[in-house]
């Protein structure tokens, strides 16, 4: 689910606030991605979402332990 929300902001010049909200369900868990932007355009690339996703997908799937979970993690 995705959704955009924009606020007008006084004075003009710094622009309207837009903010730009991505719910995805993975599994058992809910992922939010969220960017904010005054004077601009708010919007996530549907490429990253879909790799963050993935990423998420594949650690749930992944056995307790495992180091592919989180590549180059040292703790």
């Amino acid at each position: 689910m995705r959704f955009h929300e924009t606020i007008p902001m006084e004075p003009v010049p710094p622009g309207d606030r837009e903010e730009q909200f991505t719910v995805v369900r993975a599994g058992n868990t809910v992922v939010t991605f969220r960017k904010l932007n005054v004077g601009g355009s708010a919007s996530f690339p549907d490429d990253l979402v879909r790799r963050q996703v993935e990423r998420l997908q594949n650690a749930q799937r992944a056995p307790a332990g495992s180091d592919h979970v989180r590549p180059g993690y040292s703790g």
